[in-house]
């Protein structure tokens, strides 16, 4: 399955790249040492034939595989999903997060096209994190409870924000001083004053933490066999985040951000809140892959 998992993901844009940086990066040194052997020699004539002979071919190859990279991926999908050890290896655990994203999650207009993409690639390293399958369970479970938390805060604080009266222009920098400095909220939460694009970079990281919390509950029971408690409130909360999105980022009208009281939820402080939030912003807005971005991420959820 690994080759046709591969396969597969040259249908991501940030796979293409990277498989085309490796394959110059391995033209690029056979030409060097074919220069070494001619003892740099025919110049010209050596970068000529690795350029339009090797590299060339190769990199139209890349491109044209990925018209084959969704069939290959559907395939897989309905092979894996029959399988009774499909979260045995790391290809079926990523196989499954990408059939359950599918499934679960209506992403909201304002939702960037590699969500999806993303939302695979952190499930899978927190499926991935806790060794041992009793611990994996119980790591996903609490990794569910965090993000459903952090969820709640994020966007207690956004309706809030949005709910309060704008200051002045006079005093708006006193006002986000303010409250940087009583601990009210983590200003990288949220900015009313901000502009709208830096408003929709935190509109759209929500919108994946919130595909996150439903992937990794979907994850949870289907490895599991068994229905987690208050999974129903915390997709309904994630589907809420969602929409909520595209109303505050679209200027659409709407009820505003109520709390829901029967979500099972982790105890974060302030402290906690804003790192997670920081490092999940910096991941969503990294072009991918960003395996340091996801990792800053994933360190300092707790154990």
């Amino acid at each position: 399955m690994t080759w046709r998992y591969r396969v597969a993901q040259l249908s991501r844009p940030s796979v293409r790249r990277a498989v085309g940086r490796l394959w110059f990066a391995i033209c690029a040194a056979g030409a060097i040492i074919t220069l070494g052997l001619v003892g740099g020699r025919h110049l010209f004539i050596v970068i000529a034939v690795w350029l339009v002979c090797v590299f060339v071919p190769g990199r139209i190859a890349i491109e044209a595989l990925q018209g084959f990279g969704p069939r290959v991926r559907d395939a897989l999908h309905r092979e894996v999903a029959r399988r009774g050890d499909r979260y045995g290896s790391p290809e079926g655990l990523a196989v499954m997060a990408e059939l359950l994203y599918e499934r679960e999650v209506r992403p909201p207009r304002l939702a960037p096209p590699d969500l999806a993409a993303r939302v695979t690639d952190a499930s899978v390293a927190l499926c991935r994190r806790p060794a041992g399958p009793d611990a994996r369970s119980n790591g996903v479970r609490r990794a569910v409870m965090i993000c459903g938390s952090l969820l709640d805060r994020w966007l207690s604080t956004i309706g809030a924000g949005e709910q309060d009266p704008r200051p002045v222009a006079g005093a708006a920098r006193e006002h986000g001083a303010a409250s940087t400095q009583n601990g009210a909220k983590p200003p990288v939460l949220w900015d009313p004053d901000a502009s709208i694009q830096d408003q929709w970079v935190v509109l759209r990281a929500v919108a994946g933490l919130g595909a996150l919390t439903k992937v990794l509950i979907a994850l949870y029971e289907d490895a599991s066999g068994q229905q987690m408690g208050g999974s129903r409130s915390l997709r309904a909360v994630a589907d809420a985040a969602m929409d909520y999105v595209d109303q505050i980022g679209l200027r659409l009208d709407g009820p505003p951000w109520e709390s829901a009281a029967d979500i099972p939820l982790a105890p974060l402080s302030q402290d906690l809140v804003g790192r997670l939030a920081e490092t999940w912003v910096a991941f969503c807005q990294t072009p991918l892959p960003a395996p340091r971005r996801l990792g800053a991420f994933i360190d300092s959820l707790p154990q």
